[in-house]
């Protein structure tokens, strides 16, 4: 093995557990941090010269994983080509870049759905002329001839329905299934 590959194989073996943990907090994706770790990685075998002039290891390494997650921010490379629906600065946070946290959060849309269809109906509607159409309770309350005692109380059942939902699936016990 060459000097050049033996030091860069030194520096993997010393600094990967905790680039590793730097990049999945930066990116939010354990698949993509280890994707954009291996890239520094073979980045760096390819450019000895390069490697040769590091003085602060650590610092260096840190600095272009971060670097590396700013590219993949904004690069088609790395987010999929074509995708104009996604976010591109790349001050942004890179969470939907993991396939896994799009399906998480596809998820959990599909339970706040649910958890909404399943409310009883006033309360259903109720929450969905304020959340959606942007109504406030007192224009709720006169629309559905009710109070606005009784449209808070349409509101604050809705949302502990979309908390449970959103927290763990469950539904509360007042939601028929």
């Amino acid at each position: 093995m060459s000097d050049h590959r033996a030091f860069v194989a030194s520096l993997y073996r010393r600094h990967f557990g905790e680039l590793s943990r730097f990049l999945t907090r930066h990116v939010g994706c354990r698949e993509l941090a280890a994707d954009l770790l291996h890239e520094l990685f073979l980045r760096l075998l390819a450019n000895e010269r390069a490697a040769a002039d590091i003085r602060h290891q650590r610092g260096f390494l840190f600095r272009c994983a971060r670097n590396l997650a700013t590219e993949a921010a904004s690069s088609p490379r790395w987010r999929g080509a074509g995708r104009a629906d996604e976010p591109s600065s790349a001050d942004e946070s890179a969470d939907w870049l993991c396939p896994e946290r799009r399906t998480d959060d596809r998820r959990t849309l599909d339970r706040l759905l649910a958890a909404v269809e399943n409310l009883p109906p006033r309360c259903r509607d109720a929450f969905v002329l304020h959340k959606f159409d942007g109504l406030s309770y007192a224009a709720v309350a006169e629309r559905m001839g009710i109070s606005v005692g009784t449209v808070e109380k349409h509101m604050m059942r809705a949302l502990e329905a979309c908390r449970a939902a959103a927290r763990n699936g469950a539904t509360p016990p007042w939601i028929g299934k």
